[in-house]
């Protein structure tokens, strides 16, 4: 055997489909090593834009990059599946068939009866890079009776429900019935729970959908002697807005939310626990509302907490590594390796965001590229530790207004570079379309920018037949050769197009 087969003959087994292990794929050298890639979705999810795609304002498809391209590009081996446990000592990764489990419960089920449920994935190497999952902090109904905003299923059920909500409140009612006035008022009523940029720009395309396309597509629902219109509220528990912000710019945010968006933002505000249809503040206060999203930081996953009970974590429960996200705990042997908002480095407090784990993959790749497999698992490295470089956070307000702190080269050692309004809306899309994986996402993204700015967000629940095609020709009951004309009247921001067909019968 050659040294060069030798050296590729070293498995690496990466575990997530996330930030951290997205960019890990891109950068390491698959000439070097042999790459096994375990996750229970096939795509990467682009987080920063996912809030667009709760109304419309981008379509799912273009925040997805999906990963069987990747895999055949670079000749690494994908298995759609869910990590259930590690062990250590064998260097093994038990991992549960996810798909066989969709087989046999959507519709039209299919017989799976002799084939295994999991299989076991030897490693010389692991790369953990499972991410999180929303935090509850126990509060009870949360998970029941909450929605949370992590994964693209997450953005499509909360579209679903703002459509059922709005198309629910349509219905013909009497302006005099209080109680379907009540009704009507909750179903109308969105809250939203966390103060952070996930919680802020929710509500900020929410509002946006609301002030630009609702009136036109659901003049029933608010309209009469009710004077009913939607209400969005922004739920904070501690007494200030996106807290990682400076205090300019957070005031800023506050102002922005109240005034253009028509946000009803209440800081200081903590929630005792969600009922069906009700929020419950500490105080007694309720709030009857359609729709709770729910939005207040991540916890470990239940593969963290039970499939890796063994390791050592710190106590928030993230898995603690060195500062070359090697894990510390002995029974790892050194082969483990752990990044994004799964782990926490020793000696550091760096937060759980996208940039995190994208640098943390990039810095482990060029690590296993360079330094080769012997020197990683082995503790090898000298001056070489993991340093997160901070390139600022950016956030969207509405009404084409946001707020930046940026971090460039010239000031890397000062103070952030703050901007906010317009300017700051206009390089938070910049910066978010120039991050995008794939060319064909970086065409899509724009289009679906221009479509919603000329034509309006579409208005389509995803959990049901949306349109019933009938026969035009026998409602009208056209005869042979006569002409039908229709006109469609497609309606946008300032912008109403009228179009006639004219079609031929034979």
């Amino acid at each position: 055997m050659s040294s060069n087969a030798a050296v590729r003959s070293k498995h690496l087994v990466v575990l997530g489909s996330g930030w951290g292990a997205f960019s890990f794929l891109h950068k390491i050298d698959p000439k070097k090593f042999s790459i096994s890639v375990v996750s229970p979705r096939d795509h990467m999810l682009f987080t920063p834009l996912l809030a667009s795609t709760t109304v419309g304002t981008l379509e799912h498809r273009s925040v997805l990059e999906p990963l069987r391209p990747l895999a055949a590009k670079k000749g690494f081996k994908f298995y759609q599946g869910k990590a259930v446990g590690i062990d250590p000592e064998k260097q093994t990764v038990t991992v549960r068939k996810e798909i066989f489990d969709s087989l046999r419960t959507r519709e039209r089920r299919i017989n799976l009866i002799g084939l295994e449920d999991s299989f076991l994935l030897s490693y010389d190497a692991l790369i953990v890079g499972v991410g999180a999952v929303p935090n509850t902090f126990n509060i009870p109904g949360v998970k029941e009776n909450t929605f949370f905003l992590k994964e693209a299923r997450d953005a499509r059920n909360i579209r679903a429900r703002i459509h059922d909500c709005f198309e629910a409140a349509s219905y013909p009612f009497q302006d005099d019935d209080v109680k379907s006035l009540e009704a009507r008022k909750a179903l109308l009523t969105f809250c939203v729970v966390g103060g952070g940029p996930t919680g802020c720009e929710f509500a900020a395309e929410l509002t946006d959908y609301i002030q630009q396309d609702v009136n036109r597509a659901y003049p029933d629902a608010f309209r009469g002697g009710t004077n009913l219109w939607p209400r969005v509220i922004l739920l904070e528990a501690s007494g200030e807005l996106l807290g990682a912000f400076d205090t300019s710019l957070r005031s800023y945010a506050l102002r922005k939310l109240h005034r253009n968006s028509n946000c009803e933002v209440r800081l200081g505000t903590a929630v005792e626990r969600v009922e069906p249809g009700t929020v419950v503040l500490k105080g007694g206060e309720k709030i009857a509302c359609g729709l709770v999203v729910w939005s207040t930081g991540v916890g470990p996953r239940k593969f963290v907490t039970e499939g890796m009970k063994w390791a050592t974590k710190e106590k928030s429960g993230r898995l603690r590594t060195d500062k070359q996200l090697r894990m510390i705990d002995p029974q790892a042997k050194g082969r483990i390796f752990a990044l994004g908002d799964c782990a926490a480095v020793d000696g550091s407090t760096q937060p759980a965001i996208a940039q995190v784990a994208e640098q943390a993959g990039q810095y482990l790749a060029a690590a296993f590229n360079t330094h080769g497999y012997e020197k990683m698992i082995s503790h090898g490295l000298k001056d070489s530790d993991f340093v997160f470089k901070t390139k600022g956070m950016l956030a969207y307000l509405g009404n084409y207004s946001g707020v930046a702190s940026l971090v460039t080269k010239r000031n890397d050692n000062r103070a952030p570079l703050s901007m906010k309004g317009p300017v700051a809306w206009a390089i938070w899309r910049g910066a978010y379309l120039s991050k995008l994986g794939s060319w064909r996402n970086r065409l899509q993204v724009p289009l679906d920018w221009f479509k919603t700015l000329v034509f309006g967000r579409a208005h389509q629940s995803f959990d049901r037949t949306v349109v019933t095609v009938t026969s035009a020709l026998s409602q009208a009951e056209l005869q042979p050769r006569e002409s039908f004309v229709s006109t469609c009247n497609w309606g946008g921001r300032g912008l109403q197009l009228r179009l006639s067909a004219v079609i031929s019968v034979a």
